[in-house]
């Protein structure tokens, strides 16, 4: 399958599901040189990539890969000027309100031939089971998607800071996927991203209910994306060590929990949190600003430390690797309630 053949049926597959399809125009997969003028520029990564280095330890590095993925949700798809305009206003605001880690970093030589340091450091993070959700790989994949746009930020401070997430990461206990013989890994990242859906699927006798706390399912997508792109980038050894975590990441079990069947049901789709409905809420806006709080703003700081945008920037890339309408529209209720009613704790 060519790439335009490839984008043809992504269309297909995100119009199958209620969202405007390749006439509507607003959310399919932007060409590679297409028309159109990219939505964020280059400094965008370079912020990123910037906060991630200067994060107070590696759970603060969340606040830069946030802005990293947001550039590439935006650049990488087509969404209306509504949309594309509260994504951006909201990035502008994280970096607004973690001003002291967004502070430019003085000026040092790049060497571009130190960008696949980044990748050799994640594999004691990754080896052996789960570690910290997958962070380690979640920040490596974009950072090196990121540094090879933006060969120029290649310098010591960022190739040695991105190493050291990893290797913060790696002292984590590992957690073993159950029942898994051998090095867990799947026959094809295709293989690794149907594994997830079927995944998400188990749930949906969840939606609607939130007196039910989530698994961890945001993390479980952006770490299924991460090591479908390390695998894209050249890294598919790599990639392949990670698959051990990523089967004890969404084998977490359904809550033995008998649902409410009266509550009132909030199903989200990719189509209500892509609106400019929901990007320019007043709401919305006023609780992702404020800290967050489970008992006064479960909601907060961009749903705890950026993950919208991540969560957000890897359902699409993984929704072109499906074909199945029905499913994605299931597995975006079960992923995307977390993001609608915050009452909905976990997930």
């Amino acid at each position: 399958m060519n790439r335009n053949e490839f984008l043809r049926l992504s269309a297909g597959v995100i119009a199958g599901f209620g969202m405007a399809g390749i006439d509507g125009g607003w959310a399919r997969a932007r060409e590679a040189g297409g028309s159109g003028d990219a939505t964020l520029d280059e400094s965008w990564l370079v912020k990123g990539l910037t906060a991630m280095v200067q994060a107070n330890g590696w759970f603060d590095a969340h606040w830069g890969a946030a802005v990293i993925a947001g550039y590439y949700l935006c650049n990488e798809n087509e969404f209306d000027e509504i949309t594309r305009t509260g994504i951006r206003q909201q990035l502008e605001t994280v970096i607004e309100v973690r001003a002291e880690q967004f502070t430019p970093l003085p000026e040092a030589k790049a060497d571009e031939r130190r960008i696949p340091e980044v990748a050799a450091a994640l594999r004691p993070a990754i080896e052996d089971g789960l570690r910290a959700h997958g962070h380690a790989v979640i920040y490596a994949s974009l950072a090196t998607k990121a540094l090879r746009e933006a060969p120029h930020m290649a310098t010591p401070k960022i190739i040695n800071g991105l190493c050291g997430l990893s290797r913060q990461i790696a002292r984590h206990k590992p957690e073993r996927p159950q029942n898994v013989d051998g090095d867990g890994a799947y026959p094809s990242s295709q293989a690794m991203i149907a594994a997830t859906f079927d995944s998400l699927a188990r749930f949906k006798d969840l939606v609607g209910d939130p007196t039910i706390r989530r698994p961890n399912f945001t993390h479980m997508v952006t770490h299924t994306e991460a090591l479908l792109n390390l695998d894209e980038l050249g890294y598919a050894a790599l990639a392949r060590t990670g698959h051990l975590g990523h089967r004890a990441h969404i084998g977490a079990p359904v809550p033995d929990t008998v649902p409410h069947r009266n509550a009132q049901a909030q199903r989200a789709s990719l189509q209500d949190v892509m609106s400019g409905d929901f990007w320019n809420d007043e709401a919305h806006r006023d609780s992702w600003r404020r800290k967050w709080s489970i008992s006064e703003n479960p909601n907060g700081y961009w749903i705890a430390a950026g993950h919208l945008f991540k969560v957000l920037y890897a359902y699409h890339r993984l929704i072109r690797h499906m074909e199945d309408a029905e499913q994605i529209r299931l597995c975006s209720a079960v992923l995307l309630e977390r993001y609608i009613n915050p009452a909905v704790q976990g997930g």
